[in-house]
C-alpha cells in the first residue's frame, strides 16, 4: 500500500512538473516584468490615418496566471465607392491556448483569410508560424531566424514569398525594416521603413506579440516608436520611377 502511495505521489509530481515545463516552453509572455494591459485604444494600436478618434473603440485583453488568454474586439475595413470605411466590432474575439512548445491563436471569425495561427517556439523564441484558413488548411508559413541586432522572417504563401528583416539599435529598439516581396521567384516590391521618435516608456505589446503581425512588430522594441517613415519601390516598373513614400505618427497621452 505504501509503495502504491509513493508511486501515485511520484506521478503527481511528474505531472505538475510537466505542466510547468509546457507553460515555460510554450511562451515567454508570462514574464512578470512585462506590462499586462487590460485594454488598448484602437487609435494607439493601429495606424492613426485609418481610425476615427472614437474613445469607445478599445481592444480588451484577458489573462490567466500571467498568460494572455483572449482579446476582444476587431477593427474592420469595408471599401465603398473607392474609399475605405472603418468600423469596430466588440463581439469578435481571439482566443489563445498553450501546448507543448506551441501557442495557438484562433479567431472567432476569419480575419484577412486567417482563422487560426499555430506558433512554434524554442527556448522562448518564436521559430515558426503556421497560418490556417477557414477549412483548417495551412496556406501560409512563416520561419524566423535570429542574429545580433537582427531578426529575419521568411513568409511562404503559395507561389509568393516575403522576406522581412528587422534591425535594432543598442537600446534594443527597432530602427528599420526591409520587406522584399517575390512572386514566382521574381522580385516585385521592396518596402523600407524607419522607426522614429521613441518614448522612454515600457512597451505594452510584449505579451500581445503573437496575436497578429501589427502587434508583433510593435512588440519588438524595448520602448515605443511614435513615427514611421517608409518608401516603397515596385521593382518591375521603370527603374527611373521614384519610389513612393509616406509616414505615420502617433501622439500618446
Amino acid at each position: 500500500m505504501k509503495k502504491l502511495l509513493y508511486i501515485l505521489l511520484a506521478l503527481a509530481v511528474i505531472s505538475c512538473s510537466g505542466t510547468d515545463d509546457i507553460l515555460q516552453e510554450a511562451t515567454s509572455q508570462n514574464n512578470s516584468s512585462e506590462l499586462q494591459p487590460d485594454k488598448i485604444w484602437v487609435y494607439y494600436a493601429e495606424l492613426p490615418v485609418i481610425t476615427n478618434v472614437n474613445q469607445d473603440w478599445n481592444y480588451k485583453f484577458v489573462y490567466e496566471n500571467g498568460l494572455l488568454k483572449r482579446m476582444n474586439g476587431r477593427l474592420n475595413k469595408v471599401n465603398s465607392g473607392g474609399s475605405n470605411i472603418y468600423f469596430f466590432s466588440n463581439d469578435i474575439y481571439t482566443n489563445v491556448s498553450y501546448l507543448p512548445n506551441q501557442v495557438v491563436v484562433e479567431h472567432s471569425e476569419m480575419q484577412d483569410g486567417i482563422k487560426k495561427i499555430v506558433h512554434t517556439l524554442q527556448n522562448n523564441k518564436l521559430m515558426k508560424s503556421e497560418i490556417y484558413n477557414n477549412y483548417n488548411e495551412i496556406y501560409q508559413v512563416k520561419n524566423y531566424s535570429y542574429e545580433t541586432n537582427k531578426i529575419s522572417v521568411h513568409t511562404k504563401w503559395y507561389s509568393w514569398d516575403t522576406y522581412d528583416t528587422y534591425f535594432f539599435d543598442s537600446n534594443k529598439n527597432l530602427i528599420k525594416s526591409e520587406k522584399l516581396e517575390l512572386s514566382g521567384n521574381v522580385e516585385t516590391k521592396l518596402t523600407k521603413t524607419d522607426y522614429l521618435n521613441f518614448d522612454t516608456a515600457k512597451n505594452p505589446y510584449k505579451k500581445l506579440s503573437l496575436l497578429n503581425e501589427n502587434f508583433f512588430v510593435k512588440s519588438l522594441s524595448e520602448n515605443n516608436y511614435r513615427k514611421i517613415s517608409y518608401t516603397t519601390q515596385y521593382l518591375l516598373n521603370d527603374p527611373q520611377i521614384l519610389p513612393g513614400n509616406g509616414y505615420n505618427q502617433w501622439t500618446y497621452q
